[in-house]
C-alpha cells in the first residue's frame, strides 16, 4: 500500500512548483493510501483535498488544517465519521461510497462543532437505506444546505428537527436490538482495519470461486491480491526483457558454425532467428523452393548454406535454420539466389526422383501469396539476382557468396505477349 509522503505531496503539487507551506489544493486520489498521515505539518494552508478512491478506513490526522473547506473522502473504507470537530472551515464533506451503517449515523454529531459545513454526501453508505436517514441528518445537522446534492427547504429543517428526538430513540432501539450498544457505537473506534492482519472474509463456493462479502476488510483483501499479482507479472516481465536484452545471452546463442549432425541422428526443425519463410514445390513440381525473407540489406557475406539430400540448413547471421525436406532432392544441382529488390534468398532445390512418389506435405510450408504464374510483375523470378551455386553434396557448408551483376544487355528478356503462361528464363 502507499504512504503519504514528502515527495509524493511534492510530486503532486506540481501546480504550485512544488512548493508545500503555500500549497491550497492537493489530489491524491486512487494512490491505494491506506491511511492520513502528515498533511497536517507540511500543507497547512490546504482548502481542497481529494483522497477519494483510496484504502482509508479512519479520519485522522486532519486536525491541524484549520482552512480546510472541502475534503472528499469517497469510495474508502470509512465506518464513522471523526476527528474533523477542529477543522472550523470546512464547508464541503464527501463520503460518497463508504461503510457507515445504522450505528455510524450516531457518529454524525461529531459534525455539529464545524459551523460552516454546507454540502454533505452520504450516498452509496449503508445508513442511507435506513427509513428515517435524511431527516435525522437534517435534523442532526442544522447548518446543512445540501443532502446528498439536494437543497434543504427551511420547512425541511424545521419537521426534521421535530422529528429528531423520536428518530434518535428509535435508531437506539434498534441497535440495542441487533446487539450493538450505541454509546459505544457512537465513541469506541474500531481500528482492527488498520492492521496487516486481516482475516480471510470469504469462503470458496461448489465451484471453487471464492465469494466474499463487500466490506471493508475484502476492499483490502483484493487489493492485495492484485498487488501480488502485478508484482508477480512485472517479475516475468523484467525476467524476459533480461533474456532478450543481456548480451551475455545473446552471444552464446549466436554460432560460428554448422553444428555437427552424428548418424542416425533425427533431423529436427530450428528457426533461432524466426526468420519468415516459405517451403514449397516449384511451379512445374521439378524442384523444391525455399524462400527466406533475411532482409535487404543484410550482407550476403553472412549467409551460410548446406544442402543435404534430405534437409537443408542456413546460417543467416549467426543464426540457424534448418528444416527437413519434404522429398529427397539432388544438392550438386541447387541453386541459391538473392533478389536485388528485396533481399529475399530463394534456394532452388531439383527432386531426386521427379516421377517417383508426391512430396511430403507434412514438410513443406506453402506461401500464402499466389502462384508464380499469377504474381505482379515486380516479384516475378527475373527480378531474382542470381548468385553462387551450392557446393556438392556432403561437402558441408557454403558461404553464399555474390557474383558480379550481369550486363545490361543480358539482364534483357524477349516477352512473348500473346503467350499468358510464359515465364522468362533465370
Amino acid at each position: 500500500m502507499t504512504r503519504i509522503t514528502e515527495d509524493l505531496v511534492r510530486k503532486r503539487a506540481e501546480h504550485n512548483d512544488g512548493i508545500l507551506a503555500t500549497l491550497e489544493e492537493v489530489s491524491l486520489h486512487q494512490l491505494n493510501i491506506d491511511k492520513i498521515e502528515l498533511l497536517g505539518h507540511m500543507c497547512k494552508h490546504l482548502r481542497i483535498l481529494y483522497l477519494q478512491s483510496n484504502l482509508i478506513a479512519r479520519l485522522e490526522n486532519l486536525h491541524k488544517l484549520k482552512e480546510l473547506e472541502y475534503l472528499n473522502m469517497a469510495v474508502n473504507n470509512l465506518t464513522k465519521i471523526q476527528n474533523l470537530q477542529r477543522c472550523e472551515s470546512l464547508q464541503k464533506l464527501d463520503l460518497t461510497v463508504n461503510f457507515l451503517d445504522k450505528a455510524g449515523l450516531l457518529s454524525v454529531q461529531s459534525l455539529q462543532h464545524n459551523d460552516h459545513l454546507a454540502e454533505l454526501y452520504l450516498l452509496g453508505n449503508p445508513c442511507a437505506e435506513w427509513h428515517g436517514y435524511r431527516p435525522f441528518i437534517v435534523g442532526t445537522l442544522p447548518q446543512l444546505r445540501k443532502l446528498d446534492g439536494q437543497q434543504i427547504p427551511p420547512s425541511e429543517g424545521i419537521a426534521a428537527r421535530q422529528m429528531l428526538p423520536g428518530l434518535l430513540q428509535q435508531l437506539r432501539q434498534e441497535l440495542l436490538a441487533d446487539g450493538i450498544d450505541p454509546d459505544k457505537a457512537a465513541q469506541a473506534e474500531d481500528d482492527s482495519l488498520t492492521s496487516d492482519d486481516i482475516a480471510e472474509t470469504g469462503c470458496r463456493d461448489e465451484s471453487g470461486e471464492m465469494r466474499r462479502p463487500w466490506c471493508p476488510a475484502t476492499r483490502i483483501l483484493e487489493h492485495r491480491e492484485s498487488q501480488a499479482q502485478e508484482a508477480e507479472a512485472e517479475g516475468r516481465r523484467k525476467a524476459q526483457q533480461q533474456s532478450y536484452c543481456n548480451p551475455d545471452d545473446i552471444k552464446t546463442q549466436l554460432r560460428e558454425d554448422f553444428p555437427a549432425i552424428q548418424e542416425g541422428e533425427d533431423i529436427r526443425q530450428k528457426n533461432e532467428g524466426k526468420w519468415e519463410f516459405t517451403l514449397q514445390d516449384s511451379a512445374n513440381s521439378l524442384a523444391v523452393e525455399l524462400d527466406v525473407e533475411i532482409g535487404r540489406y543484410m550482407d550476403t557475406s553472412l549467409v551460410k548454406a548446406d544442402v543435404q539430400p534430405l534437409f537443408v540448413r542456413l546460417l543467416i547471421k549467426g543464426r540457424l535454420l534448418q528444416l527437413r525436406l519434404p522429398c529427397e532432392v539432388r544438392p550438386d544441382s541447387s541453386k541459391a539466389e538473392r533478389s536485388a529488390a528485396t533481399g529475399h534468398l530463394l534456394l532452388t532445390l531439383p527432386k531426386e526422383d521427379v516421377s517417383g512418389a508426391a512430396s511430403n506435405p507434412a514438410y513443406s510450408r506453402p506461401s500464402a501469396s499466389l502462384p508464380a504464374y499469377d504474381r505482379p510483375s515486380s516479384v516475378l523470378p527475373t527480378k531474382i539476382q542470381p548468385i553462387s551455386r551450392m557446393s556438392q553434396a556432403g561437402s558441408g557448408n557454403t558461404r553464399v557468396a555474390q557474383e558480379t551483376p550481369q550486363n545490361a544487355a543480358t539482364m534483357c528478356v524477349d516477352v512473348d505477349d500473346d503467350n499468358e503462361d510464359f515465364l522468362p528464363e533465370l
